[in-house]
This record gives structure tokens, sequence and C-alpha cells, in this order.
């Protein structure tokens, strides 16, 4: 749906209003990086089902997932766009909304930039941790510290150029 040359302008134009970011690490490279775990710079971004978020899942029933799920069914229980944020950290969106790259970018940098200052973390890895877990673990699960190590190999492939 999205070329990477495309993911890699919205990165450039969104990137520096990633914040707050630990020394070292560069909001545009972040957000590259991130597509590349999450989509594979845009090669997959179909909105991807997460069992956990829908009925009969951990979190189906909570107060904040029962609302999206009788009005949206299982679309809400997906994560969307290059970065896969997932549908009930959007507050106000459709599923249909994150046709729009500009849209799916604005909403993933707000609710990265929420995490970021919620939890403070001092790498990229505890960064990877936010996206994938929701918080900071220490130690890494095996899952979040595959995310981790795939994430720091993204975070050195150059931006594709338009």
């Amino acid at each position: 749906m999205f070329t990477k040359a495309q993911i890699a302008a919205a990165c450039t134009q969104y990137g520096p209003t990633v914040a707050p970011l630990p020394d070292g690490v560069d909001g545009t490279q972040l957000l590259w990086a991130m597509s590349g775990n999450e989509s594979s710079f845009g090669a997959n971004v179909t909105p991807r089902h997460e069992p956990a978020f829908d009925v009969g899942g951990v979190y189906g029933a909570s107060a904040q997932m029962a609302p999206l799920l009788a009005k949206y069914g299982s679309a809400a229980a997906c994560s969307y766009g290059p970065w896969q944020i997932m549908f009930c950290n959007v507050p106000g969106a459709t599923p249909e909304s994150f046709d729009d790259l500009d849209f799916a970018a604005t909403a993933s940098v707000a609710f990265l930039n929420k995490l970021l200052t919620r939890f403070h973390p001092q790498t990229l890895g505890d960064i990877g941790s936010c996206w994938n877990a929701g918080h900071i673990q220490n130690p890494y699960s095996a899952q979040v510290q595959t995310y981790v190590d795939r994430l720091t190999q993204n975070y050195a492939v150059p931006l594709a150029q338009s």
C-alpha cells in the first residue's frame, strides 16, 4: 500500500517530532527501523490481528476494548499501518483511517511519544520494549529480545531514497 520511499519520507517528516529520546537515538531513523520491524518497510501493512485484544482474549473484555469490539468487531483487535500501532491506542480512529500514511504516522508518533514520556527509555532496546510490550521489560523476554535485536539491525538500514 505504501512504498519504501513514501515511508522514508514520512519518517523524515515526523521523526523530528519523536521525543524525548535518549542520547544517540535519532527519531527519523527510529521510525524507519520500527517500520522495518513492524511491516518490513511497508511490504506488509495489512491489519495484523492480535487475539489477546479480541473477544475471549486477555484484554478483550477490558473497559477500553469492549466498546471498540462492539462497534468494529475483530478489526478493533488489530494493529495497523507501517508501524503496526494497535487500534485501541488511537482514540477516534476507524480501521480505514490507517489507509492514510500521514494519519498512521501522526498516530504512531503520538503514541510513541506517550510511551517515551511515561517510561523514559535509556536505550534503543528499551524503546523497542516499550513499543512491543507496552513497557520496559527488565530483563527482556525472549520475544522482546528478538524484537530488540531486529530493531537494532533495522536501525542500521539506511532510509530508502525517492
